[in-house]
């Protein structure tokens, strides 16, 4: 007879690295939002003592593809919390990810990309700022943080 261990294991008990990847997709980046959502909120009751934790606070590192990788900098590097993630990334996809046009070829036959990339530069520009930082601070400034991007 086999016998299972039920509990899962919880993140705040690793004496490993604890690694979070994110997958790009655009619009569907946010699908791994709601997920890690989800972990978090596991994790808060597991340790109602902790408070609601930061992803940041959890992840020793955390990483991604596209806008995987957008996600992890929101994360890590600015620390914000999985909702203040969600509302950012919710406001950033509507802009960035709105149809230029409907036809992929112009008159003259070029083609042409299905989004803006200077709405995208922009607002990503917009995230950063908006957080205290500066769009010319670099990821490893010096500081001393338990979660690398």
């Amino acid at each position: 007879m086999l016998l299972f261990n039920t509990s899962t294991p919880n993140a705040l008990d690793t004496t490993g690295l604890c690694l979070l990847s994110l997958d790009g997709g655009g619009v569907r980046g946010l699908s791994s939002l709601y997920i890690l959502k989800h972990l978090m909120t596991q994790l808060s009751r597991e340790r109602p003592e902790l408070g609601q934790v930061k992803p940041c606070e959890i992840f020793d590192l955390i990483g991604g593809t596209s806008t995987g990788g957008l996600i992890a900098i929101m994360l890590g590097r600015l620390e914000m919390s999985v909702d203040e993630c969600i509302d950012r990334y919710i406001k950033l996809i509507s802009t960035v990810f709105e149809k230029k046009s409907r036809w992929p070829v112009s008159l003259s036959g070029n083609i042409r990309s299905r989004f803006d990339a200077t709405k995208l530069e922009s607002a990503i520009k917009d995230v950063v700022t908006s957080h205290g930082a500066e769009e010319t601070d670099l990821f490893n400034d010096g500081c001393e943080r338990g979660c690398r991007v």
